[in-house]
């Protein structure tokens, strides 16, 4: 080996190493401040104050963010273990990727007994199928659906044949109030299942502060919607006195998925 006529060869090739350019983060590296949230083939770099731990996803399958109303934006750094802010504020969101079933398919098992056991007693439950609730009124652009209190009596017989009494497990009779809103073409678009207003409030919402009304159990909602386009459930829960901003907890939610998608 002819060592002295090599040694220009390797001193160029040591050269040029040193001179590559340094590597590029990977594409998929969160941006300052952000954390990637990843569910189905989406993913999204959101400010990890969004997040429930502020920090980032859970390990599992499901999404987990907190907003604040009014403006409903993200908590201050650090609330999390010092919050400054109401907690009758808080909107918590949960979310999930669809692709066993139709994304349509997810309210309307939520609002039916889709699947029979056959136990009459169990399959016909009036409070818990929105086919056997008649629509009742118009509140804050959705309709409430309240148990039609002659099928309610026969539910109520037949917990009578088959348990020997009948026993309001709830304080309430006719169970949780339902509000649904449909899109243009009829389908279901949002199912909310809210404490019925037998409870009170518990508190009061004055546009920028909360006065408490001096009950102990504040009357809470809890609210599932879709997103198409992505094919995500989203169950988001929050007081009861907030019902009107329904709309706004929904278009906030989709607003932030749409402006931290990476892919």
């Amino acid at each position: 080996m002819n060592l002295p006529r090599l040694l220009p060869l390797i001193c160029c090739l040591l050269l040029a190493a040193c001179q590559q350019p340094p590597a590029r983060e990977p594409a998929s590296a969160a941006p300052p401040g952000t954390a990637i949230q990843q569910l189905g083939p989406y993913r999204f770099a959101i400010p990890v104050d969004y997040f429930h731990n502020q920090h980032g996803p859970s390990p599992d399958a499901v999404g987990s963010l907190v907003m604040l109303l009014p403006e409903l934006g993200p908590r201050p750094p650090n609330a999390l273990h010092r919050p400054s802010h109401s907690p009758y504020m808080k909107v918590q969101y949960s979310f999930y990727y669809v692709d066993k079933v139709p994304i349509d398919a997810v309210l309307e098992r939520a609002t039916s007994r889709w699947h029979q056991t056959g136990d009459a007693y169990e399959d016909n439950d009036p409070r818990e199928q929105l086919a056997l609730r008649p629509a009742a009124l118009q509140l804050h652009g959705l309709t409430r659906h309240d148990v039609d209190p002659a099928l309610f009596e026969q539910h109520k017989q037949r917990a009578i044949a088959k348990f020997g009494k009948w026993q309001d497990r709830t304080g309430y009779g006719m169970g949780d109030d339902w509000y649904i809103a449909r899109d243009a073409q009829g389908r279901l678009r949002s199912f909310i299942k809210c404490d019925p207003l037998q409870q009170p409030d518990g508190v009061v919402w004055e546009g920028d502060k909360y006065r408490s009304a001096g009950i102990g159990r504040i009357a809470g909602c809890e609210h599932h919607f879709i997103d198409r386009k992505r094919s995500y459930h989203i169950h988001s829960s929050y007081a009861r006195v907030h019902l009107a901003q329904w709309q706004a907890i929904e278009m906030a939610f989709h607003q932030l998925l749409d402006a931290t998608q990476l892919d």
